[in-house]
């Protein structure tokens, strides 16, 4: 587990939240978020009652700061923002209660994930390890996009810590999210025009 929150494993399928990473989906209710969870999530959100991307900012890497099986250099604030775009579905820029409870799960999903292809135990991944923890995830890349997310993701060295493979996770699952919708027809290509791709890119 990321950080020892109260996550209730009791869900049941709603209108309210979604869940996804990228084949695996689950449907939260708030009714099923605990009550500890939710009065540590009052400490925790700004004066509007919802946490913004600086907020979330501090929160992980706090966290993260705390964990020595683990190495991170920090969460970016643009993988925050990614975060929220993924999970604000009622355009705040924010995240609610049920919002931030979903991307709670969800980093702790990626972190079983990322200490399990970390067959070293060395704290981050190589490049074969980020490929099948990729795969794992239900990403189907080519080799030239897993080279791509090597060059992007990864370290000097071409290690790849915490913090960049979940930034990597949560990109990926915008862009497969972006393309589905807009590929209506299920045909597996999109024409694109030049305002789309720049919203594929922010």
């Amino acid at each position: 587990m990321f950080y020892k929150l109260p996550i209730t494993n009791s869900l049941r399928q709603t209108e309210s939240a979604f869940f996804s990473l990228n084949d695996l989906q689950i449907e939260v209710d708030e009714d099923y978020i605990s009550d500890e969870f939710e009065s540590l999530f009052g400490k925790l959100h700004g004066k509007d009652l919802e946490i913004s991307a600086f907020e979330l900012q501090r929160i992980l890497n706090r966290v993260a700061m705390m964990r020595d099986d683990i190495k991170t250099t920090g969460f970016s604030l643009s993988t925050c923002h990614n975060m929220i775009n993924l999970l604000d579905k009622d355009g705040t820029g924010k995240l609610g209660l049920v919002e931030f409870y979903i991307l709670w799960t969800k980093i702790d999903k990626m972190l079983d994930l990322y200490k399990k292809r970390d067959a070293d135990d060395t704290g981050c991944m190589s490049t074969s390890e980020m490929r099948m923890a990729v795969e794992e995830a239900g990403f189907s890349l080519s080799n030239p996009l897993h080279q791509i997310i090597v060059a992007r993701y990864s370290e000097s060295d071409l290690s790849i810590d915490f913090d960049n493979f979940v930034a990597c996770l949560i990109r990926l699952e915008i862009l497969f999210s972006t393309f589905n919708a807009l590929d209506k027809d299920h045909v597996g290509k999109v024409h694109l025009n030049a305002l789309q791709v720049s919203r594929t890119h922010r």
